[in-house]
């Protein structure tokens, strides 16, 4: 009855439909081909919108298309601004108004190399924790979402969809969200292609790619692995994209598992994870299993019963999978193996950033403490130096000690970057021995987590740091 309630709040006023399940979707990536979908059901909605509250740029009547529960009403922008604020208003076509104004802000342009996104899955069952952990993406601004499937318990079950779209509203008003088919929205893979707005191969939305900046993104179904027309597209895909820094790839039910679903994508060793060790794929996030799992470096190119040292697209590199499937259904407990880096069973996020050749993740429990840390660095090896910083206390409040050994003397300069590459802080001291040691006072930076970088000439190291 309380289910039912909301549901009749939300999508009433006076007796009336109004506008529900605001989203944003594209056609091509988070600049080109970008959308924006409601719900109503009216048959004449519009939208007003533009990069000031002036809405400068007009108003257009939505294109109307059959929903899942009313019409769905759909606007394509063209020539999007990156790195800018849309203001829009939506016309309730049911209640004759406008909405309040609205806005939402737009990625990176596709020269710049620096971004960030969200990864997180299975958000079904536990609406109250769903809710928790979108509100908690929107505080994080990625630039765009990745959804590793399970959206909801029953794909074919309407009030399912209305509860998912309203106790995640903060988020998905706001936010582009690249989504994967589950096992659990596959029980209308229709109805999944009519709600969301995403690339099409073929006229289908269940496997797609999108190319943004230096990384190449690819989504696959894997409800239908044995899929020959899937299979052959995602070799031409990794092929016409082999220069990419990062090769991305999302799918619902994951390789390497200590979850419930062990063994679920073993007869696509020879096919798809093939695939993903002969072409360098960076990361595989998957979800289906309700927990996080990284694991150790792995390529079966090389070894198919031990990790290979260190994660990268090299030949001799191994692949990174991460299972977030943490975002509201029931938890599973695993337990340590030979392929797990890490393992926690928590609801959860993760964020990653991307710069340039570096990229990092970090993974964020539903209170928002940290689970795990990740760093990928493609930079050349020549460039750096392995005379590890010792860092003290660290996580910390307002200062840390640094320590470091190395031959190397002269001027050291210490910076601080924050997750998106942005410097925060920085520091120059002359090392006159092997043994450099300083106090680092750092109140004034906001809580999170940083990489404090130590250069002296052309050698650098660096380290993560936690700022409680």
């Amino acid at each position: 009855m309380v289910r039912l309630a909301i549901i009749f709040c939300i999508l009433f006023t006076s007796g009336v439909k109004a506008i529900n399940q605001i989203r944003w979707g594209s056609s091509d990536g988070p600049i080109n081909g970008l959308t924006i979908t409601w719900s109503n059901s009216g048959t004449s909605d519009s939208i007003k919108w533009g990069y000031s509250s002036n809405l400068e740029m007009g108003t257009s009547v939505g294109t109307i298309r059959p929903g899942y529960l009313d019409n769905f009403f759909k606007y394509s922008f063209q020539n999007v601004q990156a790195n800018s604020t849309i203001y829009y208003k939506l016309f309730d076509s049911n209640l004759s108004s406008w909405t309040t104004e609205m806005t939402y802000q737009t990625a990176p342009p596709q020269n710049d190399t620096s971004f960030s996104f969200i990864a997180m899955g299975d958000s079904r069952t536990d609406m109250t924790t769903w809710n928790q952990i979108s509100n908690l993406a929107n505080s994080k601004h990625g630039n765009f979402a990745i959804f590793t499937g399970d959206i909801v318990t029953n794909g074919a079950n309407n009030l399912d969809w209305d509860d998912w779209f309203f106790n995640g509203s903060q988020y998905i008003n706001n936010n582009l969200v690249f989504h994967c088919i589950g096992n659990h929205d596959l029980s209308d893979s229709a109805n999944y292609q009519k709600i969301f707005d995403l690339p099409e191969v073929n006229g289908s939305e269940l496997y797609y790619s999108f190319v943004y900046n230096n990384a190449v993104f690819i989504c696959l179904n894997s409800e239908d692995p044995a899929n020959l027309n899937q299979y052959n597209w995602l070799l031409n895909t990794l092929n016409t994209n082999k220069d990419k820094t990062w090769k991305i790839v999302f799918f619902h039910r994951p390789f390497y598992t200590t979850g419930g679903h062990i063994g679920d994508m073993n007869a696509y060793f020879n096919t798809w994870w093939k695939a993903f060790d002969d072409y360098g794929v960076d990361i595989i996030f998957n979800g289906h299993d309700h927990l996080y799992e990284r694991t150790k470096p792995l390529n079966r190119n090389i070894n198919k019963i031990a990790p290979v040292p260190s994660y990268g697209s090299d030949p001799d590199k191994g692949r990174c999978q991460i299972v977030c499937g943490g975002a509201g259904a029931p938890l599973y407990t695993g337990n340590a193996t030979w392929f797990i880096e890490k393992y926690q069973s928590k609801h959860h996020l993760c964020k990653i950033n991307i710069n340039g050749k570096i990229l990092t993740d970090t993974t964020f429990s539903e209170t928002d403490s940290i689970i795990d840390i990740l760093k990928i660095d493609k930079n050349p090896s020549s460039n750096i130096i392995f005379n590890k910083i010792s860092i003290f206390p660290n996580p910390t409040n307002d200062f840390f000690t640094l320590k470091y050994n190395s031959l190397e003397l002269g001027e050291a300069k210490i910076t601080i970057y924050d997750m998106d590459g942005k410097e925060v802080s920085n520091k120059k001291v002359i090392k006159q021995n092997e043994n450099l040691e300083l106090n680092y006072n750092i109140e004034n930076i906001s809580k999170g987590v940083y990489n404090v970088e130590l250069r002296i000439g052309d050698k650098k190291e660096s380290v993560f740091l936690i700022k409680k």
